[in-house]
């Protein structure tokens, strides 16, 4: 059973909410660290000879674009990750969709290839509650294919969405929706696919969960980031909360995906959805 296999490429500084702390238009200042990052996630899957789906930041694509080419040279697949990583229920949806063609038309220009998926930064197609699911007719209306942007999650998500992928209907047609892993537990669904909860819960948790869903017939999905291969301490305060998301445990991050590709068979999205 092949799995799924994906990487949000953002740089350390791009965490929401922290506008107060740290505005986009500091950015520009912040030391970049992504680029030494993405190279060891490049020798991790080389080593295992598994191919990946890079949910690329077009704000990191406009600044590194010779590092985008080299992930797409080296046989993974690109996708986007919007541009200036909104979450989308904090968007109208002219702001939306000027954000994610901006984000397309700059990927599509560097690799010469048509994108045909899409994350959103924070999980942020959401239910009507943030009322953002109208994303999903916006991103079919322009070729995309599929998303990866509703976690099956109760505080970040939709607690009750599907956990397996699933065809979601829209006004220009279908599209497919990918979640991230979860595992269920008497307190909901717990984040077990990437982030703070691939690092922090007991591998042999995770790994019962995969087989699980393999055994079912179904992939589980399996994301990181750049920054969680990296010791860097961020240069400014902050909350408790996104501290522990962004950083608790996070030297497991490297062997914790090294078990997982020893453990599992993967691939990209891109791979799982066409064949």
């Amino acid at each position: 059973m092949k799995n799924m296999l994906t990487v949000d490429v953002e740089d350390w500084y791009h965490i929401c909410d922290i506008e107060h702390l740290l505005p986009p238009s500091c950015w520009d200042q912040c030391e970049s660290r992504i680029l030494s990052n993405i190279e060891k996630i490049l020798t991790l899957f080389n080593r295992f000879k598994v191919q990946a789906t890079f949910f690329v930041l077009g704000y990191i694509a406009e600044r590194i674009p010779q590092m985008v080419k080299m992930i797409y040279l080296e046989g993974h697949e690109i996708a986007s990750h919007g541009y200036g990583h909104v979450q989308v229920y904090k968007q109208k949806k002219e702001e939306f969709l000027e954000d994610l063609l901006r984000s397309k038309n700059l990927i599509e220009g560097l690799i010469g290839e048509t994108i045909i998926g899409y994350r959103a930064p924070e999980w942020s197609i959401c239910d009507e509650r943030k009322n953002s699911y109208w994303a999903l007719d916006l991103l079919t209306q322009h070729g995309f294919l599929y998303d990866s942007s509703i976690a099956p999650l109760r505080f970040i998500g939709v607690s009750n969405a599907p956990q397996i992928p699933y065809t979601i209907p829209t006004a220009y047609g279908q599209i497919r929706e990918f979640p991230p892993l979860v595992m269920q537990s008497p307190l909901g669904n717990l984040p077990i696919g990437g982030g703070w909860g691939l690092r922090v819960f007991p591998y042999r948790n995770i790994w019962k969960t995969i087989v699980q869903f393999n055994r079912l017939g179904h992939p589980a999905l399996i994301f990181c980031h750049p920054s969680e291969f990296d010791t860097f301490s961020p240069p400014i305060a902050l909350p408790w909360i996104k501290r522990f998301v962004c950083y608790g445990k996070i030297r497991t991050t490297e062997e914790r995906l090294t078990r997982l590709l020893n453990d599992f068979e993967f691939t990209m999205v891109r791979r799982f959805l066409l064949g």
